[in-house]
């Protein structure tokens, strides 16, 4: 069996990236012995963290610690951090005691350089960047990217898209009830996420006067963007209407997806000028459990016209709620009962999105 390692970069910090490495390294086990490894940042002084925004000079991270643990690895798979000096010198050393040692690295966004280096205050780490990333073709063998890209500096990728464990989410549960619609959203709420377009459709649905129906949602998480939110709702009086949750696991967010009837996914991609599909984990996890979702962005695995996703402009655009319930109508007619739409969406994600899926064409290149 060939064995390996999972390196990333303080990658734990993230209860989002945390759940996707141990999801990634759960496949990985199933065909190789794996051990994952954490190349850590050494604690600086403010002197020496200014001298580490030179070009030339190199983020202050771990890796003869790194080196010391690994153990003839036939390969690493390494979630991309930051490229400098010290970081192309390590995978120099890997492939000049190991040579035969396939480096792959997962490119999770691509191209990056707008989101990771879009502040003011990056620029030193964008000349990094820029300095050393095209002499990673010397010793890294694959990039895996989600985007189309066949080669990203040089390097062949291989494609593919994010994932889940399908089996380990449980299906909503419930039934539909009259003339009410629910909207779930769950994220680490962030401005790209854009629910303020949601809120400001229910203000006008409610300022009408004629509803019908009763349209709710539901934000679970945290984030910066949290505090603005319910800024709006109170401003707007849209309490009765809008629920907020704090970060929710387990049971308890399972109770609240069994609420849901639909699931809000991103609003905002405009914000940080991104016009494309997305792939967002968060995607997966709705289509495993089986909730129809809208969405400004379209998804990277469903066609257009896929019955289950609505999808709105990628702009600040009020979202339309009647244009919401007529689109939760047409399911309701069409499937009827909620265990229905549940398990047609379930078995679409297990085709598409689970892990055996997504990490096949890594894994076979491993071999």
């Amino acid at each position: 069996m060939k064995k390996g390692y999972y390196i990333h970069f303080q990658g734990r910090t993230s209860i989002g990236v945390s759940k996707k490495i141990d999801m990634q390294l759960e496949e990985f086990r199933k065909y190789f012995e794996i051990q994952e490894l954490e190349v850590e940042t050494r604690n600086r002084t403010l002197v020496q963290r200014l001298f580490g925004l030179f070009p030339t000079a190199s983020i202050a991270r771990n890796y003869r610690q790194a080196l010391e643990q690994m153990e003839s690895p036939d390969f690493l798979y390494v979630r991309r951090t930051v490229a400098d000096r010290e970081y192309l010198n390590f995978w120099k050393t890997v492939k000049q005691r190991w040579p035969e040692c396939k480096i792959i690295i997962e490119i999770f966004t691509y191209p990056y350089d707008k989101d990771d280096f879009g502040k003011w205050n990056a620029w030193p780490f964008l000349i990094k960047e820029l300095l050393y990333r095209g002499r990673l073709k010397k010793y890294v063998d694959r990039f895996v990217t989600y985007s189309d890209d066949r080669e990203i500096f040089g390097i062949p990728t291989i494609r593919t898209t994010n994932g889940v464990n399908v089996e380990s989410l449980r299906p909503v549960k419930g039934e539909y009830q009259h003339m009410r619609l629910r909207i779930l959203g769950v994220a680490y709420m962030q401005r790209q996420h854009g629910y303020e377009r949601i809120i400001e459709g229910l203000r006008e649905y409610y300022q009408d006067g004629a509803c019908e129906y009763q349209v709710s949602l539901e934000l679970v998480g945290d984030g910066p963007e949290k505090g603005a939110y319910q800024e709006l709702v109170q401003k707007y009086g849209l309490q009765d209407h809008v629920r907020f949750y704090p970060m929710t696991t387990g049971e308890a967010l399972d109770d609240l997806y069994d609420q849901a009837d639909i699931a809000a996914a991103v609003f905002g991609m405009y914000k940080v000028g991104f016009h494309e599909k997305v792939g967002a984990i968060k995607t997966r996890e709705c289509l495993a459990k089986g909730l129809p979702m809208i969405s400004a962005s379209p998804i990277d695995v469903l066609e257009e016209g896929f019955p289950y996703l609505k999808l709105f402009e990628n702009d600040g655009s009020v979202v339309n709620m009647q244009e919401v319930i007529d689109f939760f109508e047409d399911i309701r007619k069409r499937d009827g009962k909620k265990s229905v739409v549940a398990a047609k969406l379930r078995n679409f994600a297990r085709e598409h999105v689970s892990m055996e899926i997504v990490m096949k064409p890594i894994v076979d290149f491993i071999g």
